[in-house]
């Protein structure tokens, strides 16, 4: 798992750091929005009624093979857990996604282009605890201890983007799911995610 980790990192390093020497297939930008995160079985997609809420954002750069295909590296925060009614799980990383996109073209008579995105990430956990509120007062149980300190997953997405002057607007709908799981003590559950972000490219 760590040879994983440290590949995926590699590459995501490699990609922001060898500027093409054209620099129109180059693009870097940022990124914010909202996701919707569980903590349930890898294939459990029937019962996943604690959302948690949160926030995602990040940094984006990529290099564009050709007006279809692209290779992406992010560096992004991730807020992820669970909510019940009386107990917020927090789990929030620092995640690297490295993904393969595919631009369908442009839209008709506009210069809109629909993309499908997918690929593999290595995540660092940042902050992890449990809040439980009795009698209207929060107790707060440090995880970090208990958890893994790093995670590996795949995601999958579409999206779209839109050319403004010289630079782009885009907007993404991602699927999350962790391949290893979080908890030092259950080998079941896995941390996932559905994430709507808007960004800019330069």
């Amino acid at each position: 798992m760590k040879k994983i980790q440290a590949s995926l990192v590699a590459l995501a390093l490699l990609l922001a750091f060898a500027m093409p020497a054209s620099a129109q297939k180059f693009h870097y930008g940022i990124k914010a929005g909202l996701n919707g995160a569980v903590q349930s079985g890898i294939a459990d997609y029937y019962d996943n009624g604690n959302i948690r809420y949160g926030l995602t954002a990040g940094l984006v750069g990529n290099y564009h093979f050709n007006d279809n295909m692209m290779l992406q590296a992010e560096l992004d925060y991730d807020q992820k857990g669970t909510h019940a009614s009386n107990i917020d799980t927090q789990y929030d990383y620092v995640s690297i996604p490295v993904l393969f996109d595919y631009s369908f073209g442009h839209t008709y008579h506009t210069r809109l282009s629909i993309h499908l995105n997918a690929g593999p990430y290595v995540a660092f956990l940042a902050n992890a605890k449990r809040t439980e509120k009795i009698d209207g007062v929060d107790n707060t149980t440090d995880l970090m201890s208990a958890s893994h300190k790093a995670e590996v997953g795949a995601l999958l997405g579409v999206g779209f983007r839109q050319p403004v002057g010289k630079h782009f607007l885009f907007w993404d709908v991602r699927l999350t799911v962790g391949i290893s799981h979080f908890d030092k003590a259950d080998s079941q559950s896995r941390n996932k995610m559905i994430g709507v972000t808007m960004g800019y490219e330069l």
